[in-house]
């Protein structure tokens, strides 16, 4: 599964029809903004946030339960439809070679904001079972999978590792930037999170200056130059964004020849940060944190959706 996934991976993109419903990109279905127009339509009066339903989620409730029901029959299908690939098996070269990626897949893990506490315990059981005997797995880090996986870059097998310092890890997201220090046991201490939109440009877009900004902000923290690895919601060539129209980030194209070499160079340091471990996707980071000795994957439920190829133990 030694593929770098590009914009033609993309699992939001893909096509899926639901029972009834007209073909719409998956991303339409299962994405924070699709669960909270369920919980919506459930209860009308229903006052609660995303991030506060998942907080008070009861699987005892009907109201909840039903939610959870029409959500994971909706990613039911938007897993399947993936599975079976043929939207890929279709494309040109890369995406054949990605739908074969689905296609050998046997284990499936998920992960993001929307797979937290109860409600991602009951949603992984009722899809369990249900996925042509794919096992499927429930990241225990929710929202953090990202920095988790992130953190596994700086284990060490030093006779003293408690004396190797702190990596800083970052995970620049559609709508946070979750920012945490990795041990050298792969643990991450979590730091404050902060708020994508208030960093955006008049055109909703995610700069150059925002993000050195938000890296002398983390500077503020951690104290000193500790060495970075960060992700990003937004494929990544070679060190680079490609140039495609989606997201936050994608115009950072246009900031950097290299948006890696420009961190580890002149970002990170002109911050008063060290040097730049990695730069990768931000699902490629997550699924980091689940070698497998089967084809796996990880797939990402927040803003979006996202998928990672577990590597291989």
């Amino acid at each position: 599964m030694a593929l770098t996934l590009t914009p033609d991976a993309s699992l939001n993109r893909l096509p899926v029809t639901l029972p009834g419903e007209p073909e719409r990109p998956a991303r339409h279905w299962v994405s924070t903004a699709a669960l909270h127009q369920l919980i919506l339509q459930q209860e009308p009066g229903d006052e609660r946030s995303v991030r506060q339903f998942l907080r008070t989620f009861d699987p005892n409730n009907n109201a909840d339960q039903q939610i959870l029901t029409r959500y994971a029959d909706r990613l039911m299908t938007v897993l399947n439809t993936a599975l079976a690939a043929e939207f890929w098996a279709a494309g040109n070269a890369f995406q054949q070679r990605y739908a074969d990626c689905w296609r050998q897949c046997q284990r499936l893990v998920l992960g993001g904001g929307l797979t937290s506490g109860a409600f991602g315990q009951a949603l992984t059981e009722a899809l369990s079972g249900r996925l042509s005997g794919r096992e499927l797995v429930l990241s225990p880090y929710g929202g953090q999978t990202g920095l988790a996986g992130l953190a596994t870059l700086w284990k060490t097998h030093e006779p003293e590792p408690t004396r190797h310092p702190p990596m800083l890890v970052m995970d620049f997201g559609a709508t946070g930037i979750k920012r945490g220090l990795a041990f050298a046991d792969a643990a991450v201490e979590p730091l404050p999170e902060l708020t994508v939109d208030h960093w955006l440009n008049d055109a909703g877009l995610f700069r150059a200056n925002a993000f050195q900004a938000v890296l002398r902000d983390t500077r503020t923290l951690v104290g000193a130059a500790l060495p970075t690895a960060i992700s990003l919601a937004c494929y990544m060539n070679g060190g680079q964004p490609f140039d495609y129209r989606s997201g936050v980030y994608h115009r950072l194209v246009e900031d950097s020849p290299n948006l890696a070499a420009t961190l580890h160079q002149e970002w990170l340091p002109g911050a008063g940060l060290g040097a730049l471990v990695s730069l990768m996707h931000d699902s490629s980071a997550a699924a980091l944190a689940f070698p497998s000795p089967v084809p796996a994957l990880t797939i990402t439920l927040g803003t979006g959706l996202g998928v990672g190829l577990c590597p291989s133990l």
